[in-house]
Parts: structure tokens; sequence; C-alpha cells
């Protein structure tokens, strides 16, 4: 198992098989790991909030 680096959590989570190919295909689609667009998705959907 890699080491986490400094300054970040570890995300790691059961997902139904369908929502994972989705995930999976839209990385694909948009060019990016899934790291990457975890983190646009986390970030558009936990800090929209918090500009209102």
């Amino acid at each position: 198992m890699t080491k986490t680096p400094s300054g970040f959590k570890r995300l790691n989570a059961d997902i139904p098989e369908e929502l994972f190919k989705e995930f999976a295909k839209r990385c694909i689609e948009e060019g990016v790991s899934k790291k990457e667009f975890l983190v646009q998705l986390l970030e558009k959907e936990l800090f929209k909030h918090s500009k209102k």
C-alpha cells in the first residue's frame, strides 16, 4: 500500500458496480484520472454551498 502524502487523506469506499462503471466512463471521456475527477467533483459539490 502506498503512503498517503502529508496533508492528504485516503478515500476508501464500496460503491455499486454500475455507479463505478459510470464514474470510470466519465473519467475516460474527460481525460482525467479517477483521483483528479473525484477531487474536482468533491470541490464542486462541497464548496459551492459555502460560497452562498
